[in-house]
């Protein structure tokens, strides 16, 4: 009789934590896994640490880094680096230079201190997206580990397969161990895998390494892997394995030569990565300052990019700083469990950094334009499309702007005591221009007017009726079709203190010649607010700002099981019952939902899909039926966008911007954005006390406007155009154009631009399923390369056109500057 050799059960097994959260607990489980290391010689375990984690120990206990150095040195082939992130993020809430910082930092600092990275990608929680092929490829990653361990805010698409080729929205791919089906998928699980090398024999009852080879033995090869937290008591799985014959430990590095060659397709969409976040918590303070740091250190090293250009000094490191802080703040703990005390040093400490970089590169900037006639005012339009935007600018007295002789639309107003320009500029992609101020105010007629005796504002483009409640209806004037329809329905709606409350209150208006802002001061349940809608010239953009004050109150419904709360459900994801401004739409039914993603722009058309691609609160994901327009239609549906989300018909429609509120509710054409969430909640209830603040935007369009004029446009709204007073001096220059830049019609849009290692890097990513080039000629220096994301050269470049595949992320080095 012959007896086949068991096939092997690989394990991979690293640890989880790092300074966010378990910094004291680090140095304890490092001595504990040295002594493992002796005492189970076919031990091979690694570290899932945010690479931050080693920056700030050096700051303040470099013996833990000297503990970890040790340990890999010792062990080369038994012990293993993880950190693949600097901040272990949830990358589909962060934005697309973030992803990338996330990368690239993780993958520097790794190499400053042990002179070695993960060849392969993985990670614990949420930190994937449908371009994480490409932005890892561009990093030196070897493959990946389709796989969220814990998945509490996010899990991805499974796999009837052992190994494939990952393939993303532009169609890169890259070698990867997916979640096989039946191993795990949905929120507040973790993979079975992960669950029993994190726990057992606890639950030896449920499932053991055994119960899983059975579950999977169609797979070969066979990976259990686990990225669970330190705090996990595992020796005694890892004695367990030691008497198991066809167990193997492997470290990540090990994967590609074990796994041979990856021949299946693993194709994922964007709507494949499920996520959640709890919008509201804490008032939306942590993630409204994350979204402000990270425009301001983007903006700050575009800044700098145009002073380096036109000889000023490079700030890369400063910004390199203000990144690393900012990256440490979207850590996926410090957001959804609250952390203050951490993103109340962080976020501070990188808009500090980021201030200092925007502030010395406008002012090496205005003494190249200073004026020796007075003052001027300079503005600066990052973005590699046209601006028109109204732009408000402190100064010391009265004025208005020229070009040349030719007045621009402006008026001063006052504002917190402080007097204000505010005036409409339209300017070229990547410019900077300066112009005169003179000290002369006129009064024009206004186009806005409010009529009192039936509660209507007429804008140049829309009529809005107010009511106490709310906001009634929002007519476009030119086509004089309605989108916006509350009827006597509430501005806000929440759920305070278990009762469904409305909103209701008196509106004021400030009409000036280019401008109206209606401000409503009333009252939500035993919440006071504040609300502002600011309307300026022809712009179609509402900007809106919300304060609420609050005193303990519970807002947002509480899960009761056997008639007690119960924190560890869906507490804090439910987000229509949260303190919510509330729309209704004029959209027919087989109207589009689309949003922005990391590098990406999505459409959920909305018909006769299956519900696992959508997000349902009830979590329907394993039901694979088709679903009725009509059943699609009226499902209250979570979407999320980085910087914005919006509903279509043919027709018209309206998208929402944010400033760091992501999230919304959708339930036919009633749309909720929810700002404000105080109840229990399972990652650490934070009841809210004092006073909270949202901004955010409303867009109507109708259908010549595209997606990626929405996705334009929001960029414009959270990344504004710079803009300042340059003392009088003897600057030479009127207007400076970075590069000149020829899209040819293209929807490639800039990324970022910023100075490192002596020259400038662009950034470009093509937001269309189209190839596309376009014409990229700086005006100081030369593009000589194409690079990774590291700034690695990749090749050679001669020429002024660049060409992308459809979702490409290229990235080109000025030289010569």
């Amino acid at each position: 009789m012959f007896f086949l050799d068991k096939k092997k059960l690989y394990i991979l097994t690293y640890d989880h934590g790092g300074f966010v959260l378990w910094g004291d607990r680090v140095k304890p489980r490092l001595r504990d896994l040295a002594v493992w290391m002796e005492k189970y010689p076919d031990l091979r375990i690694g570290l899932d640490y945010e690479s931050f984690t080693f920056d700030e120990f050096m700051r303040q206990d470099p013996e833990t880094v000297r503990m970890i150095a040790e340990l890999l040195e010792k062990y080369p082939d038994r012990f293993g680096l993880g950190a693949t992130t600097y901040g272990q993020p949830l990358s589909l809430f962060i934005s697309e230079e973030s992803n990338v910082r996330q990368l690239t930092y993780a993958v520097r600092t790794n190499l400053k201190y042990f002179g070695k990275t993960p060849s392969v990608y993985a990670i614990s929680e949420f930190a994937l997206n449908n371009q994480t092929p490409q932005l890892i490829s561009q990093c030196g990653y070897e493959a990946a580990i389709l796989r969220s361990h814990v998945m509490g805010y996010g899990y991805t698409k499974t796999f009837d397969s052992p190994w494939g080729r990952w393939i993303g929205k532009d169609l890169t791919e890259i070698p990867a161990v997916p979640t096989y089906h039946n191993q795990g998928r949905g929120f507040n699980c973790t993979t079975v895998d992960n669950w029993i090398l994190s726990r057992w024999p606890v639950d030896s009852d449920l499932y053991s390494l055994e119960n899983f080879e059975k579950m999977f033995s169609d797979y070969e090869p066979l990976l259990a892997s686990r990225y669970d937290d330190l705090t996990q008591p595992i020796e005694e799985i890892t004695a367990h394995t030691q008497k198991v014959d066809n167990y193997e430990y492997i470290l990540l590095e090990d994967i590609p030569e074990i796994f041979g060659e990856a021949t299946d397709e693993l194709k994922t969409a964007d709507n494949d990565f499920h996520a959640q976040m709890p919008w509201g918590y804490c008032g939306n303070e942590i993630f409204n300052g994350c979204r402000q740091g990270e425009v301001d250190a983007l903006q700050g090293e575009k800044l700098n990019a145009f002073s380096v250009m036109l000889g000023g000094d490079s700030l890369e490191s400063t910004s390199e700083e203000a990144w690393k802080y900012i990256l440490a703040a979207q850590h996926h703990d410090v957001t959804i469990c609250g952390l203050l005390d951490l993103s109340r040093r962080f976020i501070p400490e990188s808009l500090r950094l980021s201030d200092k970089v925007k502030t010395e590169s406008f002012s090496a900037l205005s003494a190249k334009f200073a004026s020796s006639n007075g003052e001027s005012l300079l503005v600066v339009n990052p973005h590699s499309f046209d601006i028109d935007e109204w732009l408000e600018v402190p100064v010391d007295y009265s004025c208005c702007a020229y070009d040349a002789d030719s007045e621009l639309e402006c008026e001063n107003t006052v504002c917190n005591g402080k007097s204000i320009l505010r005036v409409h500029v339209c300017l070229s992609p990547l410019t900077v221009k300066r112009y005169e101020i003179r000290k002369t105010a006129h009064e024009s007629e206004s186009d806005f007017c409010y009529h009192s005796e039936n509660g209507v504002l007429t804008t140049p483009l829309y009529k809005v009726k107010f009511t106490e409640k709310g906001i009634a209806y929002i007519d476009c004037i030119a086509d004089s079709q309605r989108i916006y329809d509350n009827e006597d329905g509430a501005l806000f709606t929440a759920f305070i203190e278990d009762k469904e409350c409305a909103s209701s209150g008196k509106w004021r208006f400030d009409i000036t010649a280019h401008s109206a802002k209606a401000v409503q001061e009333g009252m939500i349940g035993s919440i006071p607010y504040r609300f502002e809608m600011s309307f300026a010239g022809k712009r179609a953009r509402i900007d809106c700002k919300a304060r609420f004050e609050m005193h303990g109150e519970h807002v947002g419904r509480t899960d009761i099981t056997q008639g007690r709360p119960v924190p560890l459900t869906r507490n804090g994801h439910h987000h229509e019952d949260k303190l919510c401004f509330v729309m209704n739409l004029c959209l027919d039914k087989n109207r589009r939902m689309v949003r922005d993603l990391p590098f990406a722009v999505s459409d959920w058309n909305g018909a006769l899909l299956k519900p696992e691609e959508y997000w349902y609160p009830d979590d329907r994901i394993l039901i694979d039926t088709e679903v009725s327009q009509e059943e699609s239609f009226n499902s209250t549906t979570y979407m999320q966008g980085i910087y914005w989300i919006g509903l279509r018909d043919t027709e018209k429609g309206i998208a929402v911007f944010n400033k760091g509120c992501m999230g919304s509710a959708i339930s036919g054409n009633t749309v909720r954005i929810p700002l404000l969430y105080s109840n229990l909640y399972m990652c650490g209830t934070r009841i809210l006390d004092g006073v909270f603040e949202d901004e955010f935007a409303l867009m109507p369009f109708n259908s010549s406007v595209s997606d990626i004029d929405i996705h334009k446009a929001s960029m414009a709204y959270n990344y504004p155009p710079v803009a300042g007073v340059a003392a009088k001096g003897n600057g030479s220059l009127c207007e400076f154009s970075a590069a000149s830049l020829n899209t040819k019609g293209s929807d490639v849009i800039l990324t970022a631009l910023y100075p490192e290692n002596s020259a400038v890097l662009a950034r470009f990513c093509n937001f269309s399923d189209n190839p596309a080039s376009i014409e990229f000629t700086p005006s100081v220096g030369r593009v000589t390369a194409q690079t990774d994301l590291l700034g690695n050269e990749t090749e050679k470049v001669t020429g002024n056109e660049l060409s992308f595949r459809p979702w490409e992320i290229k990235t080109v080095m000025i030289e010569e500057v």
